[in-house]
């Protein structure tokens, strides 16, 4: 195993205990999104295939996609009116 691998799991392993412990939702989404890039980075570094890199780019973008869309949601939530009946 590569020293490239063990930084990157410490890194991702140091956010998932952030995002545990953090207050605000969109701090977590903050935490949430950068494991996800030491996911595919951690998928790149591993398998050292052109499928790999395959692999790894389809992880990021699609987590990427999800990131947006959960933040795009938070601001709705937001911006919405609760009105108490």
């Amino acid at each position: 195993m590569s020293i490239e691998i063990i930084i990157v799991g410490i890194i991702i392993i140091l956010m998932a205990f952030r995002t545990l412990i953090a207050q605000d939702r969109s701090e977590r989404m903050f935490y949430l999104n950068a494991m996800s890039f030491g996911i595919s980075a951690i998928i790149a570094l591993y398998i050292q295939t052109p499928f790999g890199a395959i692999i790894a780019i389809t992880y990021f973008v699609t987590s990427t996609i999800s990131s947006n869309v959960i933040a795009y949601s938070i601001g709705r939530v937001k911006n919405e009116i609760i009105l108490d009946e």
